[in-house]
């Protein structure tokens, strides 16, 4: 199996440094909002809470694999103005490949999960496309990079529009910073799509995904301050 990165060197320990700041902003996001349900009763915020969860469990296994791949050979190799990492993967390295679907699988669900509290009115054979769009992004999708970033980004688009809605009907300063966090995170997985160009996107997405997570931290944060005040 071929898995190419398209992390320079130089960004392998801190990417990794950050997508465990992920692992903790998201799992506090589920906490919050857990603490947020337990004000409310409303079951969309243990569905949000519970979609965090999966996101932070999913940059665990992301860490764990791409912790492995680091430790692996690599052949770089100069193809004009650019460089491209390749790795060989045996067949055996069932850690990887159980890591990096593993990645995928707790991603897609955990957007899913999030785009289901706001189209929750979908009939039965609607869910069951879902599931296997999910899982043909995940299986499938080994040595295809971008057709997983693609099917997070289509998520996140349903998910931006409703959280835009959402702060024109209201108009509070929560909803507002709710709708950016998710815009910002989106934005992340499109320039995700564009990293073949140049690896130095690749820490750009990095980077402005791990801001989205913690402005949708502070969201939340005020929204939890909010309520309890209204309380």
């Amino acid at each position: 199996m071929l898995n190419i990165l398209f992390s320079p060197q130089w960004f392998y320990d801190k990417d990794i440094l950050i997508d465990i700041v992920s692992v903790i902003v998201l799992g506090l996001i589920s906490y919050v909002t857990l603490r947020y349900y337990q004000l409310t009763r409303k079951r969309q915020h243990m569905f949000f809470s519970l979609a965090s969860a999966l996101l932070s469990l999913s940059f665990i296994f992301k860490i764990i694999t791409n912790f492995t791949l680091y430790h692996y050979v690599l052949k770089t190799q100069q193809i004009g103005s650019f460089t491209s990492t390749s790795l060989i993967i045996q067949n055996s390295d069932t850690l990887l490949l159980a890591g990096t679907l593993l990645y995928r699988l707790l991603t897609l669900l955990g957007f899913y999960l999030l785009f289901s509290i706001y189209y929750n009115q979908q009939p039965k054979p609607v869910y069951t496309l879902m599931i296997f769009f999910i899982f043909v992004a995940t299986c499938f999708t080994s040595t295809n990079y971008y057709i997983f970033h693609l099917a997070v980004l289509l998520f996140l688009i349903f998910i931006v529009r409703k959280y835009y809605q959402n702060y024109i009907k209201t108009r509070d300063r929560p909803a507002k910073l709710i709708f950016i966090s998710f815009g910002i995170i989106m934005l992340s997985q499109f320039v995700f799509l564009f990293i073949n160009f140049t690896n130095v996107l690749y820490v750009l997405a990095e980077i402005i995904q791990l801001f989205g997570y913690s402005l949708l931290l502070t969201s939340f944060i005020m929204v939890l301050y909010y309520g309890k005040k209204k309380k």
